[in-house]
């Protein structure tokens, strides 16, 4: 048999019909069983004449017991008779009357023993084995073939009684096969605990005479992995474009599937540990074998499942996370702050490992905003450590106001604010502006601070342009020359971006940037792009060397054909794990079905890792949020 769940097609055709008809088509022999003299003339029939059936499943060969029968005349004589097979004329005739399809089994599949029927003096009977190979036969009556042994008994010595001299033997599959329920999309293990525990379904498929059975037995039949694993793993990956590894014998236990009578289903665990497995993706390919019982076969269908420390997206849904900021704070963890949303002024989260998020507490509450521009907002954070503190920058601003949303700067001594008896749970105290729009100009927001060589920087702007301003020492104020102007100023991209962030990658950096329409639900054209450049100042080049200045850029995410993901952008600070692999933060609003209508919720959090081409640009896979990929590596 092979691989596959073949559909098993049986031909329909009643018995008793068959027995008419077939009395009909060999109604022009003799029945005369007397001489002339009133003495009866021997003569030998079949006992088992007419349509029969033998089952050709779960052995390798079947065996159809055939007894010739002689009748009147004297015990004493002796003759011979032979088993042949129908002329071809003869079949397609019966084919066409009774209005089947069936098909003469070639000689090769089968034998006649003994090949010729003797009557010794005294005999009555002889018995006749007519021996299939089954197993030579069965994936082919499985795919539809209706095979047929058409023997007629002939002698030129004996009379042959009329309607029992033909033998019509059709080859059937009355079975009970189990396999495993395999879906069309292929089946994902997580393994994000300790250990996991998942099922492998099966299902009894048991037929006689055509009909559904449930089980007549009580039995057992084993979950392993195929003996040519490695063989099977190298044709998936070939296949399927992928490069999983076989799953490592040391990290699962396989357990046994058990039937009880009139059980139609029933499942198999499959348990996978943690600790010995690292975060790859893992293949493994399960099939059924050792049926405790002879009556039942296992189907050699193969089975995959993929294994992984999966995460899926989004990250942090259950309040919206706008322009979110990421730390790696001096307490090992990462912290995240966003954009204020209508029920929490810049929401803050915790975690380990960039994907399991503790929603910790907000960062501002009505008694710590600051006292100026009361109407505004906190938007787009960015948190720093600058010499043993921690610093919050934020814009403080106002939608459709541009001229009043500006930078803010706040110190505190934990990621979590300073810790007072007023405020036990930590709070973000005396926040100061540090660009107004006075000096700086509209929408001077969506601050980006960047340390290199004992300079600080701070990138600002919101599509009036993408500036840069130095910062003194302990990164709270503008650095200024003796006459009280900054000592830089800049403009290092055009009017079509905002939300800067810059990442250094070998010998260039990397500005991402968001573009398009951040805030508008389902009609948000926010997306993610790049330039690059081998200075921080700039200038900042896309793929062609056309300047960012100018408004050119690459693609790194977008929504696609937004059926689920819209306006993925504003990204976090690139993160690398223990591994290598670097990681990227942001928000996109998530597509959601609910009956006819469609629901977008706030922005939510997203995680995806970096991708590079071979000339070095950075990309998410498919620019398209991931549905899921493995986790970020972090060993402490």
């Amino acid at each position: 048999m092979n691989n596959k769940l073949i559909k098993k097609t049986f031909l329909g055709i009643g018995t008793m019909c068959l027995m008419v008809g077939l009395s009909l088509f060999f109604s022009c022999e003799s029945d005369d069983a007397s001489g002339g003299g009133g003495v009866t003339k021997p003569y030998l029939s079949l006992k088992q004449y007419g349509l029969n059936r033998l089952s050709v499943a779960n052995v390798e060969e079947a065996t159809f017991s055939l007894t010739v029968k002689r009748h009147g005349g004297n015990l004493d004589s002796e003759f011979a008779a032979k088993l042949d097979v129908w002329k071809e004329d003869e079949f397609n005739a019966y084919n066409e009357k009774e209005g089947t399809s069936f098909v003469i089994l070639p000689e090769t599949y089968y034998s006649v023993t003994p090949s010729e029927v003797v009557f010794a003096s005294g005999v009555k009977e002889v018995n006749v084995d007519i021996k299939v190979k089954a197993s030579q036969i069965i994936s082919a009556i499985q795919q539809g073939i209706h095979y047929l042994i058409p023997l007629r008994l002939n002698s030129d010595v004996v009379e042959l009684r009329k309607g029992q001299r033909d033998l019509l033997l059709q080859l059937v599959i009355d079975y009970a096969n189990v396999e495993i329920v395999s879906p069309e999309i292929v089946e994902k293990v997580n393994v994000n605990d300790v250990s996991v525990t998942t099922t492998v379904k099966t299902i009894l498929d048991y037929k006689v005479d055509g009909k559904d059975l449930a089980s007549s037995w009580d039995f057992i039949c084993d979950l392993k992995v195929p003996e040519n694993a490695s063989e099977l793993l190298e044709a998936y990956n070939k296949r399927y474009s992928t490069d999983y590894e076989l799953l490592p014998e040391a990290s699962y236990s396989l357990g046994q599937v058990k039937y009880a009578i009139g059980d139609r289903e029933a499942e198999a665990k499959l348990t996978i540990r943690r600790n010995a497995i690292e975060v790859k993706y893992y293949l493994l390919p399960l099939m059924l074998a050792n049926p405790s019982t002879s009556s039942v076969t296992c189907k050699d269908n193969i089975h995959y499942i993929v294994v992984g420390q999966f995460y899926t997206n989004p990250i942090i849904s259950d309040r919206s996370v706008a322009d979110p900021t990421v730390i790696k704070a001096q307490d090992g963890h990462f912290y995240l702050y966003a954009t204020q949303n209508s029920n929490d002024w810049m929401p803050v989260y915790s975690s380990t490992d960039l994907v399991n998020w503790k929603y910790e507490k907000n960062a501002f509450q009505k008694a710590t905003k600051p006292s100026w521009n009361t109407d505004n907002a906190f938007w787009a954070p960015d948190m720093q450590y600058i010499n043993g503190k921690y610093i919050l920058y934020y814009s403080y601003a106002k939608m459709n106001g541009t001229s009043q949303s500006h930078t803010c700067v706040v110190t505190a001594d934990t990621p979590l604010g300073t810790y007072t008896s007023a405020y036990p749970k930590g709070a973000f105290l005396d926040s100061k502006k540090l660009l107004s729009n006075e000096e700086f100009g509209a929408n001077c927001i969506d601050q980006f601070y960047y340390e290199e060589d004992g300079h600080k920087y701070l990138f600002y702007g919101s599509f009036t342009g993408i500036y840069v301003v130095e910062l003194t020492d302990d990164g709270l104020t503008v650095k200024r020359d003796v006459d009280g102007n900054p000592v830089l100023k800049e403009k290092v991209c055009g009017n079509a971006f905002e939300g800067t962030n810059i990442y250094k990658k070998g010998n260039y950096y990397y500005l991402f940037a968001s573009i398009g329409n951040c805030c508008a639900s389902q009609n948000s054209s926010y997306e993610v792009v790049v330039g690059r450049s081998t200075s921080l100042l700039g200038p900042y080049v896309d793929k062609k060397g056309k300047g960012m200045l100018d408004n050119s850029w690459e693609p790194v995410v977008d929504g696609g054909d937004r059926t689920k993901w819209v306006g993925p952008g504003h990204n976090s600070v690139i993160i690398k794990d223990d591994v290598g692999t670097e990681w990227m933060i942001y928000h996109s609003y998530y597509y959601k079905e609910k009956g006819n209508k469609s629901t977008f919720a706030g922005r939510h959090g997203m995680l995806d890792r970096l991708q590079w081409t071979d000339d070095g640009w950075p990309y998410i896979k498919n620019h398209l949020p991931s549905e899921s990929d493995l986790i970020p590596v972090f060993y402490k």
